[in-house]
Protein backbone atom coordinates (compact mmCIF):
# COMPACT_ATOMS: atom_id res chain seq x y z
CA UNK A 1 0.00 0.00 0.00
CA UNK A 2 2.05 3.03 -1.51
CA UNK A 3 1.24 6.23 0.56
CA UNK A 4 -0.33 8.84 -1.99
CA UNK A 5 1.28 12.08 -0.74
CA UNK A 6 5.01 11.50 -2.56
CA UNK A 7 3.37 10.24 -5.95
CA UNK A 8 0.99 13.38 -5.61
CA UNK A 9 3.83 15.34 -4.89
CA UNK A 10 6.33 14.17 -7.95
CA UNK A 11 3.19 15.00 -10.09
CA UNK A 12 2.68 18.53 -8.39
CA UNK A 13 6.68 19.09 -9.25
CA UNK A 14 6.94 17.17 -12.63
CA UNK A 15 9.51 15.06 -10.92
CA UNK A 16 10.48 13.28 -14.03
CA UNK A 17 12.33 10.73 -11.25
CA UNK A 18 9.11 10.62 -9.14
CA UNK A 19 6.92 10.50 -12.33
CA UNK A 20 9.01 7.65 -13.52
CA UNK A 21 8.39 5.89 -10.13
CA UNK A 22 4.96 6.38 -10.76
CA UNK A 23 5.13 4.56 -14.15
CA UNK A 24 7.83 1.73 -12.86
CA UNK A 25 5.39 1.14 -9.86
CA UNK A 26 1.52 1.05 -11.27
CA UNK A 27 1.85 0.88 -15.19
CA UNK A 28 2.69 -2.96 -15.57
CA UNK A 29 -0.58 -3.89 -13.24
CA UNK A 30 -2.42 -1.47 -15.24
CA UNK A 31 -1.25 -3.08 -18.59
CA UNK A 32 -2.45 -6.50 -17.20
CA UNK A 33 -5.72 -5.69 -16.11
CA UNK A 34 -6.36 -3.94 -19.07
CA UNK A 35 -5.10 -6.57 -21.64
CA UNK A 36 -7.50 -9.07 -19.47
CA UNK A 37 -10.18 -7.06 -19.97
CA UNK A 38 -10.58 -6.59 -23.75
CA UNK A 39 -7.88 -3.94 -24.27
CA UNK A 40 -4.20 -3.85 -25.76
CA UNK A 41 -1.27 -2.49 -24.71
CA UNK A 42 -1.81 0.76 -25.94
CA UNK A 43 -5.02 1.54 -24.42
CA UNK A 44 -3.65 0.58 -21.09
CA UNK A 45 -0.81 3.49 -21.48
CA UNK A 46 -3.07 6.02 -22.82
CA UNK A 47 -5.82 5.25 -20.10
CA UNK A 48 -2.59 4.79 -17.61
CA UNK A 49 -2.00 8.69 -18.72
CA UNK A 50 -5.74 9.82 -18.58
CA UNK A 51 -5.86 8.74 -15.08
CA UNK A 52 -2.48 10.99 -13.96
CA UNK A 53 -4.12 13.72 -15.77
CA UNK A 54 -6.93 13.11 -13.93
CA UNK A 55 -5.49 12.64 -10.22
CA UNK A 56 -3.16 15.78 -11.53
CA UNK A 57 -5.99 17.56 -11.93
CA UNK A 58 -8.07 17.06 -8.91
CA UNK A 59 -5.33 16.29 -6.25
CA UNK A 60 -2.49 18.90 -6.87
CA UNK A 61 -4.33 21.67 -8.86
CA UNK A 62 -7.62 21.73 -7.13
CA UNK A 63 -5.91 20.36 -3.99
CA UNK A 64 -8.41 17.67 -3.24
CA UNK A 65 -7.01 16.43 0.26
CA UNK A 66 -6.19 11.91 -0.26
CA UNK A 67 -4.83 9.88 2.24
CA UNK A 68 -5.52 6.27 0.81
CA UNK A 69 -3.20 4.41 -1.35
CA UNK A 70 -2.19 5.59 -4.83
CA UNK A 71 -2.53 3.13 -6.19
CA UNK A 72 -6.04 2.22 -4.99
CA UNK A 73 -6.95 5.38 -6.60
CA UNK A 74 -5.30 4.90 -9.65
CA UNK A 75 -6.71 1.61 -10.08
CA UNK A 76 -9.93 2.68 -9.38
CA UNK A 77 -10.06 5.75 -12.04
CA UNK A 78 -8.53 3.30 -14.44
CA UNK A 79 -11.25 0.89 -13.50
CA UNK A 80 -14.01 3.09 -14.39
CA UNK A 81 -12.50 4.66 -17.29
CA UNK A 82 -12.19 1.27 -18.99
CA UNK A 83 -15.74 0.49 -18.27
CA UNK A 84 -17.51 3.91 -19.53
CA UNK A 85 -15.14 2.95 -22.59
CA UNK A 86 -16.17 -0.61 -22.99
CA UNK A 87 -20.16 0.82 -22.46
CA UNK A 88 -19.23 3.56 -24.93
CA UNK A 89 -18.12 0.98 -27.34
CA UNK A 90 -20.97 -1.48 -26.60
CA UNK A 91 -23.25 1.23 -27.30
CA UNK A 92 -21.61 2.67 -30.32
CA UNK A 93 -21.58 -1.02 -31.50
CA UNK A 94 -24.77 -1.36 -31.08
CA UNK A 95 -25.87 1.79 -32.75
CA UNK A 96 -22.87 0.71 -36.04
CA UNK A 97 -24.99 -2.73 -36.33
CA UNK A 98 -28.99 -1.07 -36.19
CA UNK A 99 -27.55 1.55 -38.57
CA UNK A 100 -26.24 -1.50 -40.98
CA UNK A 101 -28.92 -3.17 -40.43
CA UNK A 102 -31.15 -0.51 -41.10
CA UNK A 103 -28.79 0.26 -44.53
CA UNK A 104 -29.07 -3.33 -45.60
CA UNK A 105 -32.77 -3.39 -44.83
CA UNK A 106 -33.24 -0.32 -46.91
CA UNK A 107 -30.72 -1.54 -49.83
CA UNK A 108 -32.88 -4.71 -50.19
CA UNK A 109 -35.75 -3.42 -50.04
CA UNK A 110 -34.90 -0.79 -52.60
CA UNK A 111 -33.51 -3.73 -54.95
CA UNK A 112 -36.86 -5.49 -54.30
CA UNK A 113 -38.94 -2.39 -55.33
CA UNK A 114 -36.74 -2.06 -58.70
CA UNK A 115 -36.76 -5.54 -59.58
CA UNK A 116 -40.95 -5.22 -58.73
CA UNK A 117 -40.47 -1.88 -61.00
CA UNK A 118 -38.61 -3.85 -63.98
CA UNK A 119 -40.92 -7.01 -63.52
CA UNK A 120 -44.08 -4.43 -63.83
CA UNK A 121 -42.42 -2.81 -66.85
CA UNK A 122 -41.48 -5.70 -68.46
CA UNK A 123 -44.88 -7.25 -68.00
CA UNK A 124 -46.22 -4.13 -69.55
CA UNK A 125 -44.18 -4.15 -72.48
CA UNK A 126 -45.22 -8.35 -73.03
CA UNK A 127 -48.80 -7.42 -72.79
CA UNK A 128 -48.16 -4.25 -75.53
CA UNK A 129 -46.18 -6.45 -77.92
CA UNK A 130 -48.91 -9.34 -77.46
CA UNK A 131 -51.54 -6.93 -79.48
CA UNK A 132 -49.10 -7.22 -82.45
CA UNK A 133 -49.72 -10.85 -82.99
CA UNK A 134 -52.52 -12.08 -84.86
CA UNK A 135 -55.86 -12.60 -83.87
CA UNK A 136 -55.16 -16.56 -84.02
CA UNK A 137 -51.86 -16.37 -82.01
CA UNK A 138 -54.15 -13.99 -79.66
CA UNK A 139 -56.43 -16.61 -79.08
CA UNK A 140 -54.10 -19.66 -78.91
CA UNK A 141 -52.04 -18.10 -76.56
CA UNK A 142 -55.23 -16.70 -73.96
CA UNK A 143 -56.54 -19.95 -73.71
CA UNK A 144 -53.72 -22.31 -73.14
CA UNK A 145 -51.44 -19.44 -71.00
CA UNK A 146 -54.29 -17.76 -69.44
CA UNK A 147 -57.26 -19.59 -68.82
CA UNK A 148 -55.18 -22.66 -68.12
CA UNK A 149 -56.98 -25.10 -71.12
CA UNK A 150 -55.32 -28.33 -72.59
CA UNK A 151 -54.09 -28.24 -76.21
CA UNK A 152 -57.12 -30.70 -76.57
CA UNK A 153 -59.78 -28.09 -75.41
CA UNK A 154 -58.15 -25.59 -77.26
CA UNK A 155 -58.38 -27.66 -80.31
CA UNK A 156 -62.19 -28.08 -79.83
CA UNK A 157 -62.85 -24.22 -78.82
CA UNK A 158 -61.09 -23.38 -82.05
CA UNK A 159 -62.83 -25.45 -84.07
CA UNK A 160 -58.96 -26.65 -85.03
CA UNK A 161 -58.83 -30.29 -85.89
CA UNK A 162 -55.54 -31.82 -84.39
CA UNK A 163 -53.75 -31.00 -80.91
CA UNK A 164 -50.85 -31.10 -83.00
CA UNK A 165 -51.89 -28.45 -85.13
CA UNK A 166 -52.61 -26.21 -81.88
CA UNK A 167 -48.81 -27.30 -80.46
CA UNK A 168 -47.63 -25.96 -83.43
CA UNK A 169 -49.55 -22.65 -83.49
CA UNK A 170 -48.41 -22.32 -79.67
CA UNK A 171 -45.01 -22.81 -80.48
CA UNK A 172 -45.30 -20.58 -83.64
CA UNK A 173 -46.89 -18.00 -81.94
CA UNK A 174 -44.62 -17.65 -79.16
CA UNK A 175 -41.58 -17.37 -81.17
CA UNK A 176 -43.53 -14.20 -83.44
CA UNK A 177 -44.19 -12.83 -79.74
CA UNK A 178 -40.49 -13.01 -78.72
CA UNK A 179 -39.45 -11.94 -81.74
CA UNK A 180 -41.47 -8.63 -81.82
CA UNK A 181 -40.63 -8.28 -78.15
CA UNK A 182 -36.56 -8.31 -78.70
CA UNK A 183 -36.98 -6.25 -81.80
CA UNK A 184 -38.93 -3.68 -79.76
CA UNK A 185 -37.00 -3.84 -76.50
CA UNK A 186 -33.65 -5.11 -77.12
CA UNK A 187 -33.79 -6.77 -73.40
Amino acid sequence: MAAAQPYLKALRERDDRGIREIYEAFAPAVRQWVCNNSGTPSDAQDLFQEALMAIYDRYCLRGAAFQGSFGGLLMTICKRRWYDRLSGKKQDEGIRNAEASRYEDEAEAWETAGATIQQQQRQQRLEQVFQYLSEQCRRVLTLLMTEGLTVEETAEHLGISSANTVYQNKHRCLSRWRQLYFEQYND
